[in-house]
């Protein structure tokens, strides 16, 4: 047996039960919680989000976790806004359900934009599938979570909900707060989100100095049929493979990108400008050729000249357009379904001014941010040869699992896009664990310490396997729902691919995977065997050397047997900086070989390299 044990996750996490139930407490959170093997509840938590919607690192932690023969208890107490604000937390498990009590006092005054308990449901057994609310009322209402992913809140008004999962019945009970719920799909998290309070109450909202706020959440549990047998992991796409994509800007413009055209040749390029800004248009003179181009329009009535304007300084430096997607600056920022978008020109318009502009171009519409916006402002029919969004995998949350999680998503907001996009095709923007801009606040949150946060743009896996592993989840998700195009990587800039030291390029991992998807992209894919939950990839029927990429998108070792094949395992401990690793790397056989959480299997043809 091959061991592969080096790993670039960090994951801490520890596994309580008490008898049919059994969670993880990760980070004062309780997660995955399953009863008789039934995920039923994905997280408990108290997460404490700023007026720009970051989340609060909490400060001054202090946790205990009691396991006795009656439960478990988590303990909890931790500060956050320097102090301002102090939490109490307990969740106690027995054999039957959870009690959760979380009490918030405010030393000082602060503005947040939510402070309390969220509940996450899982996707698994809970999409479309039917539950009753209960209303602070006391009355009751007959509803289902969403197939389709909702732009907006599908329940508001929430003090109960009662479903059942897989066969198990879960009663949940709110207090201290009215509930409402959102699809977290919407933002690529795997989950449904029951939390508090409600939006249409306005935010950010103050917590005054002495104020204390108490809530609590009681769940209950209970066998109510049969469970489902589980079906066998797919891993199968249909049709060719998608195209890559780099993506570029001026300011991440760095000597890596030569470097990286070169070792990329195959990929498209996607360049975002902004009309409002200056250029030293010969800087771009390595992207001369065919590009793909997202450009931000002002609001005015001198908006069309300037594509013009932009279109002749770009065919002078040698750039040749290919398509362009152009948005107004205001659509670059999020709107909630009720709140009416900008007034004035539109997505239609811009589209219309980017055609003129550049007529033997394709051109795209949709969005420049994420996909949020992208159901809650859809493409009209009728208009543009593609459709665009971009994804981000730290929107609500920065730790490991929760971002193997988002890929479990994606397929969702692929197929959902599908259907808002008729018969035009969808190519992706970056979709990427990194933010690269925040539609919900002022700006990114700053992370000069490079942890795992949310809504960051600067992401320390990027470096590691881990963005790699990712990357590899992301494009099999895209390929799964036929998208056209995804951009994986940008050149140089916080999703880069490598940097340059000493005049010389040095490769991240995710340089080789971005390579080897580039060489089997628009070849038939070919299924791929059966293989372990959260293990992801594709393969094409008609390859070079590459066969297939996988990878094990998960926090835990996977198993995998792939007898008569030979490849190469890059893991934690694997030195890739070279740019032609991948070419000299001997192969090795692949009959059961344990995978470490963030590593990936490049499989070679006929045992080659």
């Amino acid at each position: 047996m091959s061991q592969h044990r080096a790993s670039s996750v960090e994951w801490n996490p520890r596994r309580v039960s008490v008898g049919e139930l059994e969670a993880l407490v990760v980070d004062g959170a309780m997660r995955q919680l399953r009863y008789g093997g039934v995920e039923v509840v994905r997280g408990i938590d108290c997460p404490i989000r700023d007026p720009n919607w970051a989340t609060e690192t909490p400060a001054d932690v202090e946790e205990t976790i009691d396991e006795t023969s009656d439960g478990v208890v988590l303990s909890r107490r931790f500060a956050a806004f320097d102090g301002a604000l102090s939490a109490d937390l307990e969740v106690r498990l027995h054999a039957n359900g959870v009690a959760a009590k979380l009490r918030l006092h405010a030393h000082r005054r602060v503005e947040t934009n939510r402070a309390g308990f969220t509940l996450l449901h899982p996707i698994q057994g809970v999409s479309g599938k039917d539950v009753i609310i209960r209303h602070s009322d006391g009355t009751e209402g007959h509803s289902t979570f969403p197939e389709a992913i909702s732009p907006g809140q599908p329940a508001f008004d929430i003090v109960g909900l009662r479903h059942v999962v897989d066969g198990i019945a879960v009663d949940i009970r709110f207090t201290g707060e009215v509930f409402e719920m959102e699809d977290q799909r919407n933002w690529t998290d795997a989950s449904y989100k029951t939390y508090c309070r409600p939006l249409g109450l306005g935010f950010p909202y103050t917590i005054e100095a002495g104020e204390t706020v108490e809530q609590s959440i009681e769940i209950s549990l209970s066998v109510a049929g049969t469970r489902a047998q589980p079906g066998a992991e797919s891993n199968r796409s249909v049709g060719p493979l998608p195209e890559i994509a780099i993506a570029f800007e001026p300011d991440w413009f760095f000597e890596t990108a030569p470097i990286i055209l070169e070792c990329l040749p195959t990929a498209y390029r996607i360049l975002r400008l902004d009309v409002a800004r200056e250029y030293a248009f010969e800087t771009l003179a390595a992207l001369a050729g065919p590009v793909e181009l997202e450009v931000v329009i002002d609001d005015e009535g001198n908006a069309a000249g300037r594509l013009h304007t932009l279109a002749k300084a770009l065919r002078d430096t040698g750039i040749t357009v290919e398509s362009v997607t152009a948005l107004p600056r205001a659509y670059l920022k999020s709107y909630q379904p009720t709140a009416e978008w900008p007034a004035g020109h539109g997505i239609v318009d811009a589209a219309a001014w980017a055609k003129a502009a550049f007529p033997d171009a394709e051109t795209g519409i949709g969005m420049l941010t994420n996909f949020t916006e992208f159901n809650r402002h859809p493409p009209p029919s009728g208009i543009g040869d593609f459709t665009t969004y971009s994804t981000t995998a730290i929107v609500h949350a920065g730790d490991d699992l929760s971002v193997f999680e988002t890929l479990e998503a994606l397929s969702h907001v692929h197929e959902s896009a599908r259907l808002l996009s008729g018969e035009r095709p969808v190519r992706l923007g970056l979709t990427t664990i990194g933010m690269r801009s925040n539609p919900y606040g002022a700006a990114v949150a700053d992370n000069p310490k490079l942890a795992r946060m949310a809504m960051a743009m600067d992401d320390p896996r990027q470096q590691s396997t881990f963005a790699a592993t990712f990357a590899v989840g992301a494009y099999s998700a895209a390929a799964a729902s036929k998208c056209a195009r995804v951009g994986l990587a940008s050149a140089g800039g916080p999703f880069a691919t490598g940097q340059v030291q000493d005049g010389a390029f040095r490769a991240w991992p995710i340089h080789h995977v971005v390579r080897a998807l580039a060489e089997l992209a628009g070849k038939a894919s070919a299924a791929l065997p059966d293989m372990p939950s959260g293990v992801m990839g594709v393969g094409a029927e008609s390859a070079g050397k590459v066969e297939a990429v996988i990878a094990n998108c998960s926090v835990e070792p996977k198993r995998l047997d792939f007898p008569a094949q030979h490849g190469v395992v890059m893991d934690g401990a694997t030195a890739v900086s070279a740019p032609d690793w991948l070419d000299r790397a001997n192969a090795v056989a692949l009959d059961d070989v344990l995978l470490a959480p963030a590593s990936v299997v490049f499989i070679f043809r006929g045992g080659d390299r």
